[in-house]
């Protein structure tokens, strides 16, 4: 009895021991994507696909989902943080990457946003120096996302129309983490250029301003076509300050 109490305990140790080294060989680090110009990417774009490999082998050391809220608007954006000021409040969106490693280890960190707006998904990476045992929290990695979210409305994709028919185009432009854009907005949509390339049979024929409608994030204006053909409607969002970018492709057809 004595000896079966001892080698119990034995094994009660072994296993603490065992427990502390998987716990020790387990680094935390918390990855958020940020769209460029504005807050966080999270549940309301459907969140950030994050995969954290090992840089020299290529092994998955993590995959999953950043997801949480777009953070604090003060904070990111109206008067944004200093050089070590925290960017992150809590439930703003991350994902926390545990780490099996045991020794330092260059990694490669991915992040494909926004995850549930598949025509505007954009990929940002970085590497980085990973040591064992010291976690990344806080702000953790982030990852800027650039661009804008465009969704054309109008026309509807391989619908036909006639040639000399007005054709409606309308838009919905937000930036990547969602946030609204419009004429004298936080996200002024004064200071974008928005116009859709008309290309018949891959030709740029016509290029047309969209025009703010009053109601936000919603962009529009129209075409009409003077021959038949097989036409491509091409919405683009660009900041000549920044430089950010976004786009969305339409095909429709023209009969006589």
């Amino acid at each position: 009895m004595k000896h079966f109490t001892k080698s119990i305990s034995t094994i009660f140790v072994l296993l603490i021991f065992v427990s502390g080294v998987r716990a020790q060989d387990t680094t935390t680090v918390a990855v958020r994507a940020k769209a460029k110009d504005a807050k966080f990417i999270g549940d309301g774009m459907g969140g950030a696909m994050i995969t954290v490999q090992d840089a020299v082998s290529g092994d998955t050391l993590a995959h999953g989902l950043a997801a949480g809220s777009t953070g604090d608007t003060k904070r990111l954006v109206v008067k944004p943080a200093g050089c070590y000021d925290t960017l992150s409040t809590p439930g703003a969106a991350q994902f926390d990457a545990h780490l099996p490693i045991s020794e330092p280890t260059l990694v490669t960190i991915t992040a494909v946003a926004p995850y549930g707006e598949p025509q505007t998904r954009i990929t940002a990476s970085v590497q980085k120096w990973i040591i064992p045992g010291k976690d990344i929290t806080g702000d953790g990695v982030i990852l800027e996302i650039p661009g804008f979210a465009v969704s054309n409305e109008k026309p509807v994709a391989d619908s036909t129309y006639m040639v000399n028919q007005a054709i409606p185009i309308r838009t919905h432009i937000v930036m990547m983490c969602g946030c609204p854009t419009e004429e004298g907005g936080l996200w002024d949509s004064s200071e974008y250029e928005i116009k859709a390339q008309i290309r018949r049979d891959d030709e740029l024929i016509e290029e047309v301003p969209l025009k703010f409608t009053g109601e936000t994030n919603f962009y529009a204006g129209q075409f009409t076509p003077e021959e038949p053909g097989a036409y491509k409607i091409t919405v683009y969002s660009f900041h000549p300050e920044t430089g950010n970018t976004g786009v969305d492709e339409t095909e429709i057809e023209v009969d006589k």
